[in-house]
């Protein structure tokens, strides 16, 4: 089947004009396997898309791992993969997708189906992809997936004031190593001229979130063998993300001792827009150095290299 499509493009390429010939040089044939990765390519790209219209920017990234997770959990599989799905496994994984399309339609602000959708969507593309028998051959990509429903659960179980009041006094701690007069009644983080008070959404559970999504990822994509290590990181991965939080927070409450408190540029760009994501961007850099560092003890030693002029 995927000859006969390769013969119908190639026909129909040598039909254009010279010039646009030259100009798609890299057009992929319509294949099967093509198809179907422009398919899983459309169903991520509508799914990020409806989290970056309805939820914030730390979920939105939160969302772009996950699926950029499950791509490298699959890479490996990409050139050897021949869809060959079964019948009625071919009509659940289309009925599936186009309830998903209608379904991101209707997304609100918070819906917690929304988080269900990743894995909904990678469990449709591999019916179209496999028979339901081989369908193992996607555990790590969906594993992935799993992720967003994962982290909302979280959210939703996870006690809110232990966190935030864990964030406030680590907050205090970097102010007063800095040698400032700061002051920490429950979550609000105080200095003499200006404050902040750490509420709900500014505990950093997303960015730990974020972290142990990396943690996960690394785990199923790079495996390290040490169960001892593996456990090691997931417990350092929600750390860092906290001491980062903890970290930005101190930062606020210095922009707020100086005046520069919400509404000015500095405090707002660090508080609610994209600077936020600077500090997740650091913990993430940190927990790889971690995590590439236990690796790295796995490896065997490279092969020492002779004296020079032996063998002369």
């Amino acid at each position: 089947m995927s000859n006969i499509v390769k013969r119908l493009w190639d026909a129909l390429y040598l039909k254009f004009p010279p010039s646009w010939r030259a100009a798609i040089p890299a057009v992929p044939p319509p294949t099967p396997r093509n198809l179907w990765l422009a398919l899983c390519a459309a169903v991520a790209i509508l799914n990020i898309a409806v989290f970056q219209s309805s939820q914030s920017e730390h979920i939105t990234v939160f969302a772009v791992l996950v699926w950029g997770g499950a791509v490298i959990c699959m890479e490996d599989q990409f050139e050897d993969l021949e869809p060959q799905p079964a019948a009625w496994g071919l009509i659940m994984g289309s009925l599936l997708l186009v309830w998903l399309l209608i379904r991101s339609a209707v997304i609100l602000h918070w819906d917690g189906l929304l988080f269900a959708l990743a894995p909904i969507g990678g469990l449709a593309l591999g019916l179209l992809a496999e028979k339901p028998a081989k369908l193992g051959r996607f555990r790590d990509p969906l594993l992935c997936l799993l992720l967003l429903p994962g982290f909302a659960l979280l959210m939703r179980i996870l006690p809110e004031a232990p966190i935030s009041l864990l964030t406030a006094q680590l907050s205090g701690l970097w102010l007063s190593i800095l040698g400032l007069d700061v002051v920490v009644n429950a979550r609000s983080v105080l200095l003499p001229a200006g404050g902040v008070r750490v509420l709900g959404p500014c505990n950093g559970l997303d960015m730990m979130a974020q972290v142990l999504c990396v943690g996960v990822i690394f785990l199923l994509a790079f495996p390290i063998r040490s169960w001892t290590s593996r456990i090691l990181l997931l417990l350092v991965a929600p750390l860092i993300g906290l001491i980062s939080n903890t970290l930005r927070i101190a930062l606020l409450a210095i922009f707020a001792g100086n005046g520069n408190s919400k509404g000015s540029w500095w405090f707002d760009f660090f508080h609610e827009s994209t600077g936020s994501l600077v500090f997740s961007g650091v913990a993430v850099l940190i927990f790889g150095m971690v995590y590439m560092r236990l690796l790295e003890r796995e490896l065997p030693p490279l092969p020492s290299q002779p004296p020079q002029g032996e063998g002369l």
